[in-house]
């Protein structure tokens, strides 16, 4: 009787090799693929919040745009002065803004205590 024999050159330590190897290999390009994916999903949130910046700064320079016009110097101070307000134009050349009038009873206190008076 003749037996079959296992002719096969290659052995389990080569076996267990290649499979150790074509794991690795497939690991690493797995670990690029989710890279790759993780990168471009950050790419787009980036994207997006770029746009909304964009947007935000086009409403905020639209509402400056606005608020200019509708506080403008000339539109105010009529309305101001028909309120009764003291507000007067500021004086560019000023080098005080505000100018406060001396308090008359505070001349009273300054003479008291020149006299010697508490």
């Amino acid at each position: 009787m003749k037996k079959n024999r296992y002719r096969n050159n290659i052995g389990l330590p080569v076996l267990t090799a290649v499979l150790i190897l074509c794991g690795a290999v497939l690991l690493a390009a797995l670990s690029i693929v989710v890279n790759k994916n993780r990168i471009s999903a950050l790419a787009e949130q980036q994207r997006q919040v770029e746009q909304e910046m964009k947007l935000l700064n086009f409403e905020i320079v639209s509402l400056e745009r606005k608020v200019g016009l509708l506080l403008d110097g000339a539109r105010v101070q009529p309305i101001l002065q028909a309120k009764g307000t003291w507000l007067q134009k500021l004086n560019p050349d000023a080098k005080a803004i505000i100018h406060l009038k001396p308090i008359p009873a505070a001349k009273v206190v300054v003479q008291s205590t020149e006299a010697g008076l508490p």
